[in-house]
């Protein structure tokens, strides 16, 4: 989605709103779930120009946060890494802890499902999938979107004294009050008046966002979807919708923007991500948000998602790691992804990414790939949505967690703390959600 500083009044009523887990009774197309919100889109996203909220400091130093996350060990199980040949849908590296995770409606994964360390997740056919290493349950993910410490723009050149130490602070409040299992995080690299990267000057933003994102894994059963929001490596923006920050696509040697800045393209950025995270069975990778938003073919959209996740897969394997899950971006806002059910990413233990305000059941519904909802919001009937996802077993994250500014739709009352998390009518209806499950 856009990152606004839009007004967003929502008007829901939660009144006789029941969430059953693994409810039996499916939706209908058009009648999925919801909050309002007070500018309803099509599933392509909330479309407004407005530009990106902007702090009202000048200059500081981010700091680092404090507590160092809990990664576990997918090394010690070898390298599952080496399986990204085509065809390979499911067999790829493990899948993890248990806690907190649903085992979903189908108890028992497939018998490779030993093949998986311990604590990782991992896919086959059109599902998900948590490994105890010598099983898997079925993976279901229920949470919401953060922002990275520039807090939708609040922070835009980094003025705050410990953006890393209060987002890690804000993040554990949310994991507490509101017991989710999945987060996506946005790494907003190229979308500030501040520009960073993961390749240069450590300190002022790989190793504050390492430590937030080590610290979500250091709570049992939390799995975290690291997406790469923008990179100045980045190509084929949607200019004309005015916010090209949301609509990046990776880039490689051929396509790089500058061969002299970034001679390989956005792959170096890739392969850093995952030296961070090598081990980190909590951690999914996301490659980007909405590429080209409405502006980028099918076939450029899904070649170069392609490209990247190769790059991710040969990083891993020359580190000797399982291969974590990639969540892919399809067309319009990344609304929709049927290409990619007609020929899906030759590579293993990918996921499909639908972004929808509000998602059609059409969006996210297919036999032979899975998906996830990475970004939802303006319900037109949150209990048919809910419903819905939770019989077809669709990991779902709400849009967008965030007390310091605006980024509607607003989970949280915006009033720059880090510790009174208030939320929203739009918030209450996805809090209820997920401490239902």
């Amino acid at each position: 989605m856009r990152r606004t500083t839009r007004l967003f009044t929502a008007t829901l009523a939660i009144t006789g709103f029941a969430i059953g887990c693994g409810s039996s009774t499916s939706s209908t197309s058009g009648t999925d779930g919801g909050s309002s919100s007070g500018s309803t889109t099509s599933s392509g996203g909330a479309k407004s120009t407005s530009s990106r909220g902007t702090g009202p400091g000048s200059s500081g130093a981010s700091g680092s946060g404090v507590t160092t996350g809990n990664r576990s060990s997918g090394a010690s199980s070898g390298s599952s890494g080496s399986q990204s040949a085509a065809g390979d849908a499911g067999s790829s590296s493990g899948s993890s802890g248990s806690s907190g995770a649903d085992a979903g409606h189908d108890a028992t994964a497939p018998a490779d499902a030993g093949a998986h360390p311990s604590g990782w997740l991992y896919t086959s056919g059109s599902k998900i999938y948590v490994s105890n290493g010598t099983t898997g349950t079925q993976w279901m993910g229920r949470g919401v979107n953060v922002d990275d410490i520039f807090f939708c723009g609040y922070d835009n050149t980094l003025w705050m004294t410990n953006p890393g130490q209060t987002l890690e602070t804000m993040i554990s409040g949310v994991i507490t009050g509101w017991k989710p299992t999945f987060l996506r995080i946005s790494l907003s690299m190229d979308s500030n008046a501040t520009v960073v990267s993961w390749l240069s000057n450590a300190a002022q933003y790989k190793t504050p966002m390492t430590t937030v994102i080590d610290s979500i894994g250091a709570h049992a059963g939390v799995y975290v979807l690291v997406t790469l929001r923008s990179d100045a490596s980045m190509i084929a923006q949607d200019t004309a919708d005015g916010d090209p920050e949301a609509t990046g696509l990776p880039s490689e040697s051929t396509t790089t923007p500058s061969a002299s800045k970034y001679p390989t393209g956005t792959d170096a950025t890739y392969q850093a991500l995952v030296d961070s995270f090598a081990s980190s069975s909590f951690v999914l990778f996301g490659l980007t948000n909405e590429p080209g938003g409405d502006k980028d073919s099918n076939a450029q959209i899904s070649a170069a998602m392609s490209h990247a996740v190769g790059v991710i897969r040969a990083e891993e394997d020359k580190l000797g790691v399982p291969h974590h899950i990639v969540s892919v971006q399809g067309n319009n806002w990344t609304s929709n992804i049927g290409f990619y059910a007609t020929t899906p990413l030759p590579y293993d233990n990918v996921v499909y990414e639908v972004h929808g305000y509000p998602p059609t059941p059409a969006s996210y519904t297919y036999a032979n790939i899975p998906v996830i909802i990475g970004e939802y919001g303006s319900l037109a009937s949150s209990a048919a949505f809910y419903a819905d996802v939770e019989t077809k077993q669709i990991p779902n994250l709400a849009w967008d967690f965030d007390s310091y500014n605006d980024c509607a739709p607003d989970l949280a009352t915006v009033n720059q703390s880090d510790t009174n998390l208030v939320p929203t009518a739009w918030g209450t209806t996805v809090q209820a959600y997920l401490l239902a499950h």
